[in-house]
């Protein structure tokens, strides 16, 4: 029996292998109007794909043997969007539960790659709306959460999937004990915004702490009756996972929910010197200038958000055009429910609320695109139309600002992506079952 197991798994390797080492399918896209988005749009031009890389761009593409060509006359080539704040891949499918937050005031250590789920119908949902990157987290309900990984949605494993681990850490500088919706939070988070505060400064400065102990842990040696208890150096899984924040090498999104936490987020970045990235859903007008000067980029989430009673109405509507106008690096979100939201596909419609209230459409496009990669430090490999990059290409109908442009298709590190998901499929079978049934009438 172990032999007959050892030999399936050495079938599955060789398959596996083999189908690395096969060359990547060629593809040109013709007689489309490309979009780069950081480069001069190309009205009746070419776009050559090669080994999942973008090869050239242009207008006079000799094309290669065994190439497939794709015919986009009438249609537009974009970069595929990138969302930023999303849980795809860890929300779970029929009957498997959901890998989002876990229980815990703390849990930095959690790693949200160890539950991607290649299946997860959230993926192919997204996808085929022109989403192709999106920055997946392991919660955002606790006061620091788990880490954050990118991923390109297409692939049948996970390591397929991810292009970025370790991206950034989450803090909810707003995640009380005592909350206005849903469950009561345990009796050991704090109830106050200055509780939240103390403890994010203690456990920094543990961190820091926990650090310095870990240098010199041959001084520290866990032995039985050497030195006090408080002396031994004991491994601290969390404390270990905030070391890179510390230390300035991994970014913090600090999520916020109004001007308080806004500024007191900021004030942990400048007290700790830490790299922030702020998600917002209100409040970040008042800060714009010093965002700019401080170089901190903001995830938007707020454009269609209800504006407190003493604001104008259109508030939410004009703070992309300010943001921009001002000089912060930003991105939009989708608001509702944080990053336990499914409706990710959705992100160019603050983009378009936002174009018809000041922001110009050249800034939406990278609002929707390389801003996005940028912030989460992907920008070499996606986010635009470049000689090199990954080949994450979408043709619409016509801009992705436009509402009622449609995708025509979908391609993902070089492969054309089915354009089916949960929702056609159904949408499919039950259409199929109505006509019959009108017809028999």
């Amino acid at each position: 029996m172990n032999k007959r197991v050892h030999l399936i798994f050495a079938l599955i390797l060789v398959f596996i292998l083999t189908n690395a080492a096969m060359p990547q399918e060629s593809i040109l896209i013709k007689n489309g109007k490309i979009v780069p988005v950081v480069g001069e749009v190309i009205p009746n031009g070419s776009l050559l794909i090669q080994n999942g890389k973008i090869a050239k761009i242009g207008t006079d593409i000799e094309i290669p043997p065994e190439t497939t060509v794709i015919d986009a006359e009438g249609k537009s080539v974009y970069p595929g969007l990138v969302a930023a704040m999303t849980a795809i891949g860890v929300t779970g499918y029929p009957g498997s539960g959901n890998d989002v937050n876990e229980l815990g005031v703390i849990t930095p250590q959690i790693d949200p790659f160890d539950a991607i789920n290649p299946e997860d119908s959230t993926i192919e949902v997204t996808r085929i709306d022109g989403v192709t990157t999106v920055m997946t987290t392991s919660g955002s309900m606790n006061i620091i959460n788990g880490k954050a990984v990118v991923l390109n949605l297409y692939g049948n494993i996970a390591e397929e999937m991810v292009i970025k681990r370790d991206m950034a850490q989450i803090f909810n500088m707003g995640a009380k004990g005592q909350v206005r919706f849903g469950p009561k939070r345990p009796g050991n988070y704090p109830s106050t915004l200055p509780g939240i505060m103390a403890l994010v400064r203690d456990k920094l400065n543990q961190a820091i702490s926990y650090e310095e102990r870990a240098k010199n842990k041959e001084k520290y040696k866990e032995k039985s009756g050497w030195g006090r208890e408080s002396e031994r150096f004991k491994r601290d899984l969390a404390l270990e996972a905030l070391i890179p924040v510390v230390k300035g090498k991994m970014p913090v999104v600090f999520i916020t929910s109004n001007e308080v936490t806004i500024r007191n987020a900021l004030q942990i970045i400048k007290e700790y010197k830490l790299k922030g990235i702020l998600y917002a859903r209100a409040g970040i007008m008042k800060f714009a200038d010093q965002l700019a000067a401080e170089k901190i980029p903001v995830i938007w989430a707020g454009t269609t958000t209800i504006p407190e009673r003493w604001q104008p109405y259109d508030l939410n509507y004009h703070t992309a055009a300010v943001l921009s106008k001002k000089g912060v690096l930003f991105c939009f979100d989708i608001s509702g429910f944080g990053v336990n939201s499914h409706r990710v596909r959705s992100i160019p419609v603050p983009a378009s609320i936002s174009v018809a209230h000041g922001l110009s459409e050249e800034e939406a496009l990278k609002a929707l695109t390389i801003n996005p990669a940028k912030i989460l430090g992907v920008d070499s490999l996606v986010g635009s139309l470049e000689v090199g990059k990954l080949a994450n290409v979408v043709l619409w109908s016509e801009t992705p600002i436009q509402m009622s442009s449609r995708v025509n298709k979908v391609i993902i590190e070089g492969k054309v992506v089915p354009m089916t998901s949960v929702q056609t499929r159904l949408r499919d079978k039950f259409e199929k079952i109505v006509y019959e049934r009108m017809n028999k009438k």
